[in-house]
């Protein structure tokens, strides 16, 4: 993705000067330049020599002017947003907000962008609250479109539903409508719209700023860095195995296993005990490892893409996760709570396990009470050379576009500048809430929100696993599930009804390109 380290500390810089309660840990390029420059004048001035400092020129923001004289007089653009509350994460709170000021700083700057933008493009937002369930978000909208009603110029649900429903023509296809887009600009999360276009010059789906769930549901881990100095001398430990590029699975079920401990010394692995890492079941709380596997599931290079990923990667893959898995340092069937993500929480928080997994990044908000310091990190990488992935989850609210809408141009118009607005002013505050959980000064907490938020890819197969039979996922957790690592085996059985499927969805894709 091209949001990179330097333009988020740039923004964080901004929000230093213009908001008190700005974190210290925000501007770490910052202080660690100022540190060398001290240290560099104070070798100058024992040496007897005159330090001349030459002033950091600051990255230029960049001004859009493209729209600075659009007026649509007061014209509505209408929005329906998702606001069904059994997700982890919801994308209204991030799109229509309250609709008021009430103190809570992502709230406030949600409604001053909207403001913004409403005066900008001389517009009206209209939100409508849609509370469809993840079982009936896909049949719901189906039947919204096809009634042919002008309703909605933008619609935000479920990844999963809306990428199931690319095939239907009733999204406008925006690789011929994104004259509107700048998709060189680093709020567009364009490595995950590429990731999640089927037919090359067809893309239906949108990631970016604007859609801020992208963020806030990203695939992550968190840490118990009281645990991790207890273990290694060091709160930092996994920290800087991240950074410096060796946290594999290998390390990682290295790590799990250095610290099991048998805390009441009966002899017997149980709930209770303090682990490594503790797991709901063998299938929520591993997708988020396979949709963090770098996996290429699609081969684009012929004339029409076709599924296929039954190499020597996915074979290694399938024995490193089911290792990891299947470790002392893993106990996988808890009883705490029966919501997967609150339990494994309490669990986390009453000091039981150094990692928790199957959370997002908006999760680190619900940790704040915690008694000891928390660390995000990146899901693992098989290899050391590989980069980390962040998936998102099959639940992550994205946009489409209905072609019920009558003016694709407007449509695109609005939510290029609500995206762009949104980088400017939304997702700053969002960072600096993501980040002060009580400990904002760590700058190695940044340094992992940075990377998680700059290394979106590999969503495919969350994305597309519904649409496509609900087999690629199912290919590894059934293996790990079974403590198998036959995944030649698990790839045979499914191969034929999965690219069937695929070439379905692919012909209709191509029978229903709008002319």
């Amino acid at each position: 993705m091209k949001n990179g380290l330097n333009r988020m500390l740039a923004i964080l810089l901004c929000l230093c000067m213009t908001l008190p309660l700005a974190l210290t840990g925000c501007s770490q390029g910052t202080e660690n330049a100022a540190d060398s420059t001290e240290g560099d004048a104070g070798a100058a001035s024992s040496a007897g020599d005159t330090q001349v400092t030459t002033p950091v020129e600051e990255e230029e923001e960049y001004v859009d002017h493209r729209f600075d004289d659009y007026n649509y007089d007061g014209r509505a653009f209408r929005i329906q947003s998702s606001a069904d509350s059994t997700d982890a994460t919801n994308a209204n709170e991030f799109i229509e907000g309250s609709g008021m000021l009430n103190g809570e700083i992502v709230n406030d700057a949600v409604f001053e962008r909207n403001a913004k933008v409403e005066e900008l493009l001389n517009i009206k937002l209209e939100f409508t609250e849609a509370n469809y369930t993840y079982s009936n978000a896909e049949s719901s909208i189906r039947t919204l479109i096809m009634a042919g009603d002008d309703l909605y110029d933008l619609i935000i649900n479920d990844d999963r539903s809306l990428i199931s429903l690319s095939d239907e023509n009733i999204f406008y296809n925006l690789a011929r409508h994104d004259e509107n887009f700048d998709y060189n600009q680093p709020y567009w999360y364009t490595d995950t719209m590429e990731d999640l276009v089927l037919v090359p010059g067809h893309s239906y789906v949108m990631a970016g700023d604007f859609f801020l769930d992208c963020l806030a549901s990203a695939h992550c881990l968190f840490y118990n860095k009281q645990l991790c100095d207890d273990a290694y001398g060091d709160p930092e430990y996994l920290d800087n195995i991240v950074l410096e590029g060796g946290w594999t699975y290998e390390k990682m079920t290295q790590t799990l296993n250095e610290n099991y401990v048998d805390l009441n010394g009966d002899g017997v692995r149980q709930e209770g005990d303090q682990f490594g890492m503790y797991a709901h079941d063998y299938w929520g709380c591993l997708i988020a490892f396979v949709g963090s596997a770098g996996i290429d599931f699609i081969d684009r290079s012929g004339d029409e893409p076709v599924i296929s990923f039954n190499n020597d990667r996915s074979v290694a893959y399938a024995e490193a996760l089911n290792k990891l898995y299947r470790c002392n340092g893993n106990f996988v069937g808890i009883k705490e709570s029966a919501d997967m993500n609150m339990g494994l929480r309490n669990l986390f928080g009453n000091k039981l396990s150094l990692i928790c997994l199957y959370q997002r990044l908006n999760d680190l908000s619900k940790m704040r009470e915690f008694e000891f310091d928390v660390g995000p990190i990146p899901y693992p990488k098989l290899y050391e050379s590989d980069k980390y992935y962040t998936s998102i989850h099959d639940t992550t609210e994205m946009g489409a576009i209905p072609v019920t809408s009558p003016d694709i141009d407007f449509d695109t118009v609005c939510i290029e500048v609500l995206n762009r607005e949104t980088s400017k002013s939304v997702i700053p505050v969002y960072y600096d809430q993501a980040l002060k959980v009580k400990y904002s000064a760590d700058t190695k907490v940044s340094q992992m929100i940075d990377l998680i938020h700059d290394n979106f890819g590999s969503s495919f197969v969350l994305c597309y696993n519904n649409a496509l039979g609900d087999s690629m996922i199912q290919m590894f957790t059934d293996l790990v599930s079974a403590d198998s690592t036959d995944f030649a085996s698990a790839y045979k059985r499914k191969e034929k009804i999965l690219k069937k499927t695929c070439e379905k969805m692919v012909n209709s894709i191509l029978a229903n390109d709008e002319g």
